[in-house]
């Protein structure tokens, strides 16, 4: 008896084990068939309903982490994206009005973070080049009222954040600034700001050390942070430790880099810094970086303002870098001529090589602090000379890529990291589900390469701006070009665009190294319809202004020149071109030609390229291909002139499409290479000998 009980023991202890074993597999089987069955299921379908707006089968740029999301749908109900999935979890609506992405990217709309607007046409052109959120530095009570008019949906423009009027100290650098000289008037002056509703507070650069500390204090009271310049009193140490949220143009950091028992500078800004670069410590930016990174304060480096400002000696050339240059109005560039600016007035030669100098290390610290992981904002202050508003962010962006900051680096700084910045993670600069839907439809990938000026599209707080619709608000802004005496252009009447979705277009034309002639160039649509309009001037012989129309099978020609005046008009009849004018002796001249099916119109400019590119459109790198075309010439007599070309496509360079082009016209062959945006617009073309010139594009 005495060993029975430890046997039934085991024997209970056994069946035991046996049961907890065969529940444990069958629990085991149970979970296995769990994990199948769930595994096997589709995942939830999203419905995109009547009104919604769905970009289809794009690949998808999200910002909120690294890389892309190709062969997504996006979904957007009111001003929020409701849905980011692949295709064949998002079923479509009919009534449902859909974008096709395909072949593009689809990104968060651009936030510029520094600007100065002044102007309604400015909102336009932000919206069109694709900046869809700006944070106003200079505010006004227009500011406020544009604010709330755009959050209403009553006015169209970019989402404004707005700083409070400047704060600055005795004998303010700019009109209408606030003034704080006694530390008292701080609390005042913050309570004021916020009760008007701005949303920062604005330092700037004549605060004593005294004032500064009170604005700070105050801001912190009243829950109003500092964001802008570092006073001169103050320094760039004072200023981090301060808690100010932002530095705008990396004020500060070239102060900071000066050695204690270096002289202390005198003089203006300019004169200052003359005096600087000698002494300046450059070993220590890394420690900078990492200073700022601790103290969680964000810089706007405005790297276009400065290069801009710098170059001002030679505006001219500044001019030609501005693509949209067309679109300010003349009273604006008037102001941007050095010699009506107090800022640039009394500059040297001397100063401005100093900026450029300072250019090139402020260049270093940008790099610097984001690779340190100090937090950036991109921002352009636009609103100062040649700085344009909705152009001047791809510029910035450039910049800052140029500097060393990687590209994935500089869009995420100027999409998710911009809605951090202002407390809206996940809901401002991301493709999300959540997000306000904000955001570009881009035909490049723009991880890796430039973002066009106007993208595909643009969808702002829900609603789609196609790129023909940009095209239009942006014609509706175009203003007569300022042609001064001695301009090249003095005396030409304004370029008459035609139609709709017009891009400009502006060229030099070189030969043997310098700038003899130059073309501006209109593509419009008229009743979809491609319409070409052009003027030419070059002093190639003597001077000669050259007018020309393409527009299908029709096209014009008006030449001015010392040899005498031509005007001749041709259209299409059957399988001829007929042409009717007059001569360079004023006399009537019929011409006709053999006109082939598939031959184009060219001209004495860059609009018969324009009309090539339609040739070339799907060829693929390394492919053949052959073309011809008529065109009406002038010199040395009025004709039409038959050409062929042999083409043969390049390897890209960049995003742009590179062409061989050999051209036969009579007994003469020319070489020559053109060079094609991703909008299938000239970039450039260069001919060989014996024409040996080369048109360059300089603003679009």
């Amino acid at each position: 008896m005495s060993n029975a009980i430890p046997a039934v023991t085991a024997i209970s202890e056994r069946a035991r084990l046996a049961r907890m074993s065969l529940a444990s597999m069958l629990s085991g089987v149970t979970l296995l068939s769990c994990v199948l069955a769930c595994g096997s299921q589709a995942p939830t379908a999203t419905t995109a309903r009547s009104g919604d707006l769905v970009i289809t089968d794009v690949t998808v740029v999200p910002m909120d982490r690294e890389g892309t999301l190709p062969h997504h749908t996006v979904v957007v109900r009111g001003d929020r994206i409701i849905a980011v999935a692949p295709n064949a979890q998002v079923r479509i609506d009919p009534q449902a009005t859909r974008i096709d992405g395909v072949g593009k990217w689809l990104m968060p709309g651009l936030a510029d973070m520094h600007v100065h607007t002044w102007n309604e046409r400015d909102l336009t052109l932000f919206v069109a080049g694709g900046v869809t959120t700006v944070r106003n530095m200079y505010g006004s009570a227009e500011h406020l009222a544009w604010r709330s008019e755009i959050a209403a949906g009553t006015r169209l423009g970019p989402t404004i954040v707005t700083a409070s009027p400047l704060i600055d100290g005795e004998d303010p650098v700019w009109p209408n600034s606030t003034v704080l000289v006694e530390p008292t008037d701080a609390d005042a002056i913050v309570r004021d700001a916020k009760a008007k509703g701005y949303d920062f507070l604005k330092p700037y650069s004549k605060l004593t050390l005294e004032a500064y500390n009170a604005l700070v204090a105050a801001g912190k009271q009243h829950g109003m942070t500092l964001q802008g310049h570092v006073p001169r009193a103050i320094g760039l140490a004072h200023a981090l430790a301060s808690g100010q949220r932002t530095i705008e143009h990396l004020d500060g950091y070239l102060p900071a880099l000066m050695p204690a028992d270096a002289p202390p500078p005198s003089g203006d800004s300019w004169k200052r810094l003359q005096q600087m670069l000698p002494h300046l410590e450059l070993s220590r930016i890394p420690a900078l970086a990492e200073q700022t990174r601790r103290a969680g304060t964000w810089n706007c480096a405005t790297l276009v303002v400065t290069e801009r400002m710098a170059s001002l000696d030679d505006p001219d050339a500044v001019a030609k870098q501005a693509r949209w240059l067309h679109m300010i109005t003349p009273e604006v560039r008037a102001a941007w001529d050095p010699k009506a600016d107090f800022r640039l007035k009394s500059r040297t030669p001397e100063d401005f090589a100093t900026q450029r100098e300072a250019n090139k290390l402020r260049k270093r610290i940008v790099a610097a602090l984001a690779a340190g992981n100090a937090p950036l904002l991109v921002g352009t202050d636009a609103g100062n000379p040649y700085v344009i508003p909705g152009e001047a962010m791809h510029d910035e962006i450039e910049l800052l890529v140029a500097a060393g900051v990687p590209r994935a680096h500089v869009l995420r700084a100027a999409t998710a990291d911009a809605g951090r910045f202002l407390g809206k993670a996940g809901v401002l600069g991301v493709v999300a589900v959540g997000a306000r839907a904000d955001l570009l439809l881009v035909g490049v990938d723009p991880l890796v390469a430039p973002i066009p000026l106007v993208s595909e599209g643009v969808v702002l707080g829900g609603r789609w701006l196609p790129k023909a619709e940009l095209e239009t608000k942006l014609t509706a802004l175009v203003v007569p070009e300022i042609t001064a005496p001695g301009s090249r252009w003095h005396g030409v009447a304004p370029l008459a665009a035609e139609g709709t979705a017009v891009e400009r277009l502006h060229y030099e034309l070189r030969a043997g190294g310098a700038v003899v002639g130059e073309e501006r160039l209109a593509v419009g649509r008229v009743d979809g319809k491609r319409v070409i309009v052009s003027q030419l001037v070059t002093e190639v012989p003597g001077r000669v202004e050259v007018n020309y129309r393409i527009a299908g099978s029709e096209t014009t020609l008006a030449v001015k020149s010392s040899f005498g005046s031509i005007a001749l008009a041709a259209r299409r009849d059957g399988n001829r071109l007929v042409a009717t004018g007059k001569d360079l002796t004023g006399k009537d001249v019929a011409l006709a030609a053999d006109f082939p099916a598939d031959a184009f119109l060219a001209a004495a400019g860059l609009g018969g390229s324009i009309e090539l590119a339609d040739k070339v459109a799907a060829m693929k790198p390394g492919e053949r291909r052959s073309a011809s075309s008529l065109e009406l010439a002038y010199f040395p007599r009025a004709s039409i002139e038959a050409a062929t070309y042999d083409l043969v496509r390049k390897s890209d360079v960049g995003s742009d499409r590179v062409f061989a082009v050999t051209i036969h016209f009579g007994p003469q062959t020319v070489t020559s290479e053109l060079v094609l945006d991703t909008s299938g617009l000239p970039v450039r073309q260069t001919f060989g000998p014996p024409i040996d010139m080369a048109f360059e594009r300089v603003r679009r």
